[in-house]
């Protein structure tokens, strides 16, 4: 039989086997759980990529779902303004048709207004020459012009008749060049409405009246120089209205 001091050695040794054994299984426990916490926050940290690009993408949608009723509500604005705009101009299309049958009406009614003012200036008393040719001339260019609308050439012919018109109602006394047997001097003019026309020279010693039908001019008394003198300063508002008595052409004389 086995010796009670070897039986009690061999019980220790036992002992100490035991407990190694167990200090070996919980180390490999220990291993094991650290894995599987290492693991778990592996999984945990992919988890929470996954869901931030979950919310990245929805955002993502959301933004974009946005945009395209935006863009729809705008593309439905682009073809509302289309339509608008195509509208005007087919009504400017027919507006400008409008206008240009209107204006080959309109043109030669304007050319012979014209023509009709011109002839009438021509028969006229020949008073402000220049300033009447300029009017007509500026006139007869313009309604050659393509840039001025019929409107404005229009209201333009309008006003010179409106001048001419006026120049009947109004009593004018104005310097100006009198041509005479080939001679050219400066001289006072007195325009009686489309009565008479009277030329007076700057020293007052000499007057003239028009006589229409016979187209030269008749020389004043000097008592009729004397009237025409003072009508004269009259018209230039040197002074105070007053009777005067003036030689007027006769009936067969303006015609």
């Amino acid at each position: 039989m086995m010796s009670f001091m070897k039986f009690c050695h061999l019980l220790g040794l036992l002992i100490l086997a035991s407990q190694a054994l167990q200090a070996g299984q919980l180390t490999s426990g220990e291993v094991k759980t650290t894995k599987g916490h290492a693991g778990a926050q592996q999984s945990q940290h992919r988890i929470d990529n996954i869901d931030v690009a979950i919310q990245e993408a929805r955002a993502e949608y959301l933004d974009n779902e946005r945009m395209a009723d935006v863009t729809d509500a705008y593309n439905r604005q682009i073809s509302l303004l289309v339509e608008s705009q195509q509208r005007e101009l087919t009504d400017l299309q027919e507006q400008l048709k409008s206008i240009e049958e209107t204006d080959q009406a309109v043109l030669p009614m304007l050319n012979r207004m014209l023509d009709t003012v011109q002839r009438f200036t021509r028969i006229d008393l020949p008073f402000l020459p220049e300033e009447r040719s300029k009017r007509l001339n500026k006139l007869e260019g313009l309604l050659l012009r393509a840039d001025v609308s019929v409107a404005e050439k229009y209201r333009q012919i309008v006003e010179a008749y409106m001048v001419e018109v006026q120049y009947g109602q109004t009593f004018e006394a104005y310097s100006g060049g009198l041509d005479e047997g080939g001679k050219r001097r400066q001289v006072n003019f007195l325009r009686l409405g489309r009565t008479a026309l009277y030329y007076q020279t700057l020293g007052g010693q000499e007057s003239g009246l028009w006589l229409q039908g016979e187209e030269r001019w008749q020389l004043l008394t000097e008592e009729q120089n004397l009237s025409l003198r003072k009508a004269i300063q009259i018209a230039l508002q040197q002074q105070v209205p007053s009777l005067i008595d003036l030689a007027l052409p006769s009936p067969e004389a303006r015609s």
